[in-house]
């Protein structure tokens, strides 16, 4: 019977029984017993091909892609003895890192001794006998982790057991020299990502019973001392001031070091508007373990940016913007974005500041000046408005307000005027695997704005949006794509509610094969905003490739000023996808059922 002994605290010594060899990573050499003794060898000399005759195997197949004579593409060579005896030991040599070290190597010689010296074909028979199993494995953990574990300390125990249950090799399991080498590696970077930089392996062994197709693991760990961080070390900080760094919640002068800790704040800062490169590490020198200093390299970007657009979308028409940012007004790293967007069906002007990240919150502030022809309603709008944007984990919360004044008119009606003063609040939950082009996971998002009459207000009203979407995979590249959304306003009336604040819906991003914004209250030819919206979708995406696409869908919606009044419309269509690093670009072709019209959507960006 075959026992796991996992233990820190004693080493158990395997006596093998008939034969022992012994493979040390440490020495970077594998010992393998000696090659069977073959026939000796003629001393005349053939030119020609070998031929590997084994059975369909992961090891074959190892042999053929290391071993160059065994190429389909190999070239005749004199098949001396030399070369003969060499093959042998390869074959020996790849098929121990595989677990087999009792192999049985027959190589056809006949072809030598009746072609002489003209041109022949060797076989090469290999049967790779019984794979060698992991019969035992101990671990000895020493250092200053062994003296808190002797200590009896929680955190050492707990430290400890981690290390044991996540060792990947376990008895019964085929000895691999490849799987020995990544679960050292990984035991000591497991030790290294926490509290413990310098940890090394100062001793390990693989013995190998060749007679009982059996290996005995074994490992001395060494965790090196206990690293407490010490002051940041900042290099390439020239623009903004040192303070700045500090609103990205920097490890702290005194904790216990960790890998993770390091690479968050690498992250965030990475991920910020003022820096291109970011690099965040420590020295693991032993000596400086009581107090390490962070050392952080950073390449800054440029203060200003100044860039020019032209884009076409199927809902608002062609486009041009023109955008300017400034990173740095006042000296202060408050970030300035704004930008003048003139498109067919809506022209638009914007200002956003932004202020240094605070721990995990972002406040801005903005005006924006936005005029738009939609369905046959003309609207313009002045806003100005404050935002907080806070991020744990992955909810992102969203609180604001908004004062906004709104002149509207619909064709063939009088203008008709609003003002609002609105507080909102948002929370956003995703879980997926890439958040440009996901293939896999989930996303929330829930919104409420709330206007009281006698603040500010033409009209008391609660606005409620609620949006799921979720990504299945199917196959290897394939992916389903459902989408729910649905909202509701409660007011008296929607009038005197700003159509910003009610519901329309259609348009390459919600109901396709229906214009954008297209489906709401019909007022002659008009389509205003309505108190209750739902929509849903249903897609599916076949790549062909790495870039190109094709996609099947189903959607429907519509947008009310009652639930009783709803009346669903539908479409159905196929599409073309192609991959960029913003995400895919579409083009679908839809039809929209009510309207018994084909209608193609497309949305494509060009910058410069």
């Amino acid at each position: 019977m075959t026992k796991l002994y996992l233990s820190a605290l004693c080493s158990l010594t395997l006596w093998c029984a008939v034969s022992e060899v012994v493979l040390a990573q440490d020495l970077a050499s594998t010992e393998s017993p000696p090659p069977l003794t073959a026939p000796p060898l003629p001393q005349t000399t053939a030119h020609g091909r070998f031929h590997l005759q084994a059975p369909d195997s992961s090891w074959a197949d190892l042999l053929r892609e290391h071993i160059p004579e065994f190429s389909t593409t190999s070239e005749a060579q004199n098949q001396t003895p030399s070369l003969l005896r060499r093959l042998r030991s390869d074959i020996s040599g790849i098929l121990a890192t595989e677990g087999y070290f009792s192999p049985q190597i027959t190589i056809d010689t006949s072809a030598l001794r009746v072609a002489g010296s003209s041109e022949s074909n060797l076989t090469v028979e290999v049967k790779a006998g019984p794979r060698t199993v992991i019969e035992n494995v101990t671990i000895n953990i020493n250092g200053p982790l062994r003296s808190a574990i002797d200590a009896a300390e929680a955190k050492a125990l707990e430290r400890q057991h981690g290390l044991l249950m996540d060792w990947s090799l376990a008895v019964g399991d085929p000895f691999r020299e490849e799987d020995w080498s990544s679960s050292k590696n990984q035991l000591t970077d497991s030790l290294r990502a926490d509290v413990y930089a310098a940890a090394k392996i100062s001793s390990s062994a693989a013995k190998i019973d060749a007679d009982q197709n059996s290996a005995a693991l074994s490992l001395e760990v060494d965790s090196g001392p206990a690293f407490t961080l010490g002051s940041l070390r900042v290099n390439g900080l020239q623009r903004y001031p040192a303070s700045l760094l500090e609103r990205f919640r920097p490890p702290q002068r005194g904790e216990s070091y960790s890998r993770s800790r390091l690479l968050d704040f690498q992250r965030a800062l990475q991920n910020s508007a003022y820096f291109s490169t970011v690099t965040v590490a420590i020295d693991p020198d032993p000596e400086q373990a009581a107090e390490v200093p962070i050392d952080v390299t950073l390449q800054e970007r440029k203060p200003r940016d100044l860039s020019f657009g032209l884009g076409y979308s199927t809902n608002t028409g062609f486009r041009s913007e023109v955008a300017y940012r400034d990173r740095n007004i006042l000296q202060q790293a408050w970030d300035l974005r704004s930008a003048v967007r003139i498109e067919q069906r809506r022209q638009l002007g914007y200002i956003d500041i932004y202020l240094p990240p605070d721990d995990n919150r972002v406040d801005s502030f903005g005006v924006i000046v936005d005029r738009e022809n939609v369905s046959g309603v003309q609207t313009t709008r002045n806003a100005l408005g404050v935002k907080r944007t806070t991020t744990r984990g992955r909810i992102e919360q969203r609180l604001g307000m908004n004062l906004l004044r709104e002149k509207s008119t619909a064709e063939g009606q009088l203008e008709d005027s609003s003002k609002a003063f609105v507080l909102t609040a948002g929370w956003t939950w995703r879980d997926v695997d890439d958040t440009f082009a996901p293939r896999r996971g989930e996303i929330y998002q829930f919104d409420l704005a709330l206007s009281e009459k006698a603040v500010f207000s033409d009209q008391s009203f609660l606005r409620t949006y609620a949006k799921y979407q979720r990504w299945v995979p199917v196959g290897k590249s394939d992916n389903l794509i459902f989408r729910l959304e649905a909202g509701q306003v409660f007011a008296n009336s929607e009038h005197g509610i700003p159509q910003d604040y009610l519901f329309r819906t259609g348009g390459s991003t919600s109901v396709r094969g229906y214009a954008y914004q297209s489906l709401g209250i019909v007022q002659g030819v008009a389509v205003t905003g309505g108190r209750v919206m739902s929509a849903a979708s249903a897609e599916y995406v076949h790549w062909l490739n790495q870039s190109w696409g094709v996609a099947s869908f189903v959607d429907v919606g519509d947008a009310a000023d009652s639930w009783r009044a709803l009346s669903l419309r539908q479409a159905i269509g196929v599409g073309g996808r192609y991959r960029t690093p913003a995400g895919p670009i579409a083009l679908d072709l839809a039809y929209g059922r009510q309207t018994a019209k084909l209608r193609l959507d497309f949305s494509i960006a060009i910058a410069f």
